[in-house]
């Protein structure tokens, strides 16, 4: 046998045993036709994105015939970590970065500019009907989609550990926002009403046991000073406002995000101040509301819990069997969501 012959021979086995567009893979080829991808993103706080996520997970799958989701996800100031570090992968989602974005780009079959819309807005922009016969409606296929957002066993082991060993099934929970929405009403002259919260607290047992959920270091120790450590309940006390760093820019450790200031207690700790229809004790007389300090690097959109500590407070917030939620929320509205799919799809709070 020549050399000639037996490389031919090498060669007609090596393609026999190779699959037809990629000799090198180590998965084989996808089963039927491409699918292909569409590419979406949103640079807003955790449940913000999660929302648009889970929009564009349904109309890749309800518009583009099943289409794989390529989502970018930066990390920053809002959501200082990512998807992937706290929940499960989802089979038909990719994740990616601006940094990496344009080799992507010009394969997908369309590409949808960045977003914080709401997902019933996403859905109506794509032309998926509310209602149709046969069809599900906007609440199931948010419903469904949220249901595919699985927390990692590290971070549910924690707040199973949390909510085993302070009983949160019987207890009540509540979200103060204040790090940004506080910055958004004082625009209009309008302010969070603190004191309805503590009229929340005031409301209950005597033994019962309140969860807070917010990322406002000034709110956590207002509570805590006023009520206790027995009485209210924290997963962690956050780090001070002066104590806290920004978020590094992923693609340059050296770069810092351009900051404005950080939380500043008011000096004004009596003014009260008038809302829309009544006096109420708002944020401005706890010496709560965000103030800018030239002196620091921390921007407006500046998150002062990571994003496991987050998805951890809204976990054990839904397991409460009374929940408080804050205005104007995605992240209260989060809460609600994972209260409705735990009961009913995971078994939380069955026992």
């Amino acid at each position: 046998m020549t050399v000639a012959l037996y490389f031919v021979m090498i060669l007609i086995i090596i393609s026999c045993y190779s699959t037809a567009d990629n000799p090198s893979a180590i998965v084989k080829p996808y089963d039927g036709p491409d699918p292909g991808y569409i590419l979406a993103e949103s640079d807003g706080g955790l449940s913000n994105r999660l929302r648009v996520l889970a929009a564009y997970m349904w109309v890749a799958y309800a518009k583009y015939g099943g289409a794989h989701l390529v989502f970018i996800w930066d990390v920053n100031e809002a959501c200082p970590g990512h998807f992937l570090q706290i929940f499960e992968p989802i089979p038909s989602v990719i994740f990616a970065t601006n940094s990496s974005r344009y080799v992507l780009d010009k394969n997908a079959k369309v590409v949808y500019e960045n977003s914080l819309a709401v997902f019933t807005w996403t859905l109506m922009m794509n032309d998926i009907p509310k209602n149709r016969f046969g069809q599900p409606s906007w609440n199931e296929m948010e419903y469904r989609m949220y249901s595919r957002f699985v927390p990692t066993r590290e971070v549910m082991d924690k707040a199973n550990s949390y909510i085993k060993k302070y009983n949160i099934c019987n207890s009540s929970s509540m979200h103060i926002r204040l790090t940004d929405l506080s910055t958004h009403l004082s625009k209009k002259k309008k302010h969070v009403n603190i004191q309805s919260y503590m009229d929340f607290v005031d409301s209950l047992g005597k033994d019962e046991t309140v969860y807070l959920l917010t990322d406002n270091p000034n709110t956590q120790k207002l509570f805590l000073d006023k009520y206790g450590r027995q009485k209210i309940l924290v997963y962690n006390e956050i780090v001070p406002a002066d104590k806290q760093k920004p978020v590094t820019l992923s693609n340059d450790p050296n770069k810092m995000m351009n900051g404005q200031g950080s939380v500043n207690v008011n000096d004004q700790m009596n003014t009260v101040v008038t809302s829309t229809n009544n006096v109420h004790t708002s944020s401005i007389k706890y010496g709560i509301n965000r103030h800018r300090k030239h002196s620091h690097n921390l921007t407006e959109d500046h998150r002062y819990t990571s994003t496991e500590h987050t998805l951890i407070d809204v976990i054990i917030a839904a397991h409460s069997k009374n929940f408080k939620p804050a205005m104007f929320s995605s992240l209260s509205d989060l809460v609600n969501t994972y209260k409705s799919i735990g009961k009913k799809e995971w078994g939380w709070c069955q026992d």
